[in-house]
């Protein structure tokens, strides 16, 4: 884990020199993209799906344990394919040189709580522009854990375990909350406006993202799985 101290200062010949290096590994990779490539992504769609379907419908008979656990491991595959492979790579614009509007970081939505907007905006713009930087970078710890020894200390961290464990379990939930806090300072002026305005803003972007999780897990497929799923 990066720290707080002082890292070497690169000359501005050095800085110039990592730049097209960085500059001639983004052309190699992007020179050596095809219909291969394409044809994957669709893959990866098209089973995601399936595998989803598949597994939510082996659930409505999770009265049985064995269709009870291989509807469950089927659906956990499946989120985790939707929230690696496909909502991060594709909301990262990994695969924007297909210019296809269904597969594009500007167009796609994920079956997550947070916003792909908001999930952007913390994920892309924040924690890769300062990576690892404490103070900057939201990822380390998510604002609650203290995972370094250049974090201030602070009280709540004795309960580090139980956070860390409730996170783990309601991560979805950590994630979207994670995502609403805005880069503005509130001793300004206007700071306590932006924050307020912002968190009014996700509030209604979070909760357009919750109604059909709430409808989906919680109401109709308990109703259609029974009181076993």
């Amino acid at each position: 884990m990066t720290t707080t101290s002082v890292a070497p200062q690169l000359t501005d010949e050095q800085m110039e020199e990592l730049g097209r290096k960085l500059d001639a590994i983004r052309e190699d990779v992007m020179s050596n993209l095809d219909e291969n490539d394409a044809t994957y992504i669709h893959r990866v769609i098209k089973f995601q799906r399936a595998l989803e379907t598949a597994a939510r419908a082996t659930l409505l008979v999770s009265l049985f344990p064995p269709a009870w656990f291989a509807g469950t491991a089927m659906l956990t595959v499946a989120k985790i394919v939707e929230n690696m492979e496909l909502g991060h790579n594709i909301l990262h614009g990994q695969w924007d040189w297909m210019r296809d509007p269904e597969i594009h970081s500007t167009t796609w939505e994920w079956d997550i709580l947070v916003p792909a907007e908001d999930w952007k905006y913390a994920h892309n713009n924040l924690h890769h522009m300062w990576t690892n930087v404490i103070g900057k970078d939201p990822d380390i710890g998510y604002g609650i854990l203290r995972v370094s020894k250049d974090q201030p200390w602070e009280r709540h961290h004795l309960f580090q375990l139980l956070i860390n464990a409730w996170l783990s379990t309601n991560f979805e939930t950590g994630v979207a909350r994670y995502a609403t806090e805005p880069e503005v300072d509130p001793n300004e002026p206007s700071g306590w406006k932006q924050q307020a305005e912002h968190g009014v803003r996700h509030f209604k972007n979070m909760w357009g993202k919750a109604r059909p999780h709430i409808i989906k897990d919680y109401i109709a497929f308990p109703l259609l799985s029974g009181p076993s799923a």
